[in-house]
């Protein structure tokens, strides 16, 4: 069968620290153009381009912490589940609660996984998308046009999350080669763990970082926080987040 060359052709293999390194960066900055463009067209009132960007800053706001899960693979299966991870909108969308979750003060980080396991709904993110962008028929021919959909509350819901998810997964030098090199090594063996496992290495993992100079102090970053917290939830609950790619098909 001849290549499509209008396609291309997506990178399933493994990733080195300098390739999962220019992977994070181009996420993040991404992210900050979509989240910029979003930020206009709300201040134009064009809500529902503004949901849509804001809706897709999300996503890409979620792509580092697989693209470290991806580092971690150690066999073909772990690959091609990390890379599935990887182009999953449902997946992406999972961590869009957390602001929310966080509002709420949970007791403990065990307290906050279990509510997150509980009320999350990654597919709700991707209809909101969905509506957002395209006219549709629902129900008994209702027909849907995004402008009667989604009105300023709405859009101001997802932009706020996609706002502080930004201020809290920012640039790092934890994002740089050695900073990779160092996770690489360090969270060897933790692709698929528990979450308890998986926080109690991050947490030694921001440590290790302070202690070789990738750090000014051992404790997590603000500016970091949604980013690591996320990579946390992708490490302990990778199975689990691919099931929900059945919804999607």
């Amino acid at each position: 069968m001849p290549h499509n060359k209008s396609k291309p052709n997506p990178y399933k293999g493994a990733l080195t620290p300098i390739s999962a390194s220019n992977g994070i960066v181009s996420a993040k900055e991404n992210a900050k153009r979509l989240l910029e463009d979003a930020e206009v067209f709300f201040g134009k009132e064009r809500y529902p381009s503004a949901c849509a960007l804001a809706c897709l800053a999300i996503e890409e706001m979620s792509k580092p912490a697989i693209i470290r899960k991806i580092l971690l693979a150690s066999s073909s299966e772990e690959l091609c589940r990390g890379w599935k991870l990887f182009t999953s909108h449902h997946n992406k969308a999972a961590p869009w609660i957390v602001p929310h979750l966080i509002a709420k003060n949970p007791e403990t980080y065990e307290h906050f996984v279990e509510t997150f396991m509980r009320q999350r709904d990654p597919v709700l993110l991707d209809s909101i998308k969905q509506i957002s962008i395209y006219s549709g028929c629902y129900g008994n021919c209702h027909w849907s046009n995004p402008c009667d959909v989604i009105e300023k509350d709405v859009a101001n819901g997802v932009f706020s999350s996609a706002r502080i998810l930004a201020f809290s997964g920012q640039a790092s030098r934890l994002d740089s080669e050695d900073g990779l090199k160092l996770w690489q090594a360090h969270m060897q063996g933790c692709y698929s763990v528990g979450y308890v496992t998986a926080n109690n290495k991050i947490v030694e993992f921001f440590h290790e970082a302070a202690r070789i100079g990738l750090l000014t102090k051992q404790e997590i970053p603000a500016n970091v926080a949604f980013d690591f917290m996320t990579t946390v939830l992708i490490l302990s609950d990778g199975e689990a987040l691919e099931q929900i790619r059945g919804l999607e098909n």
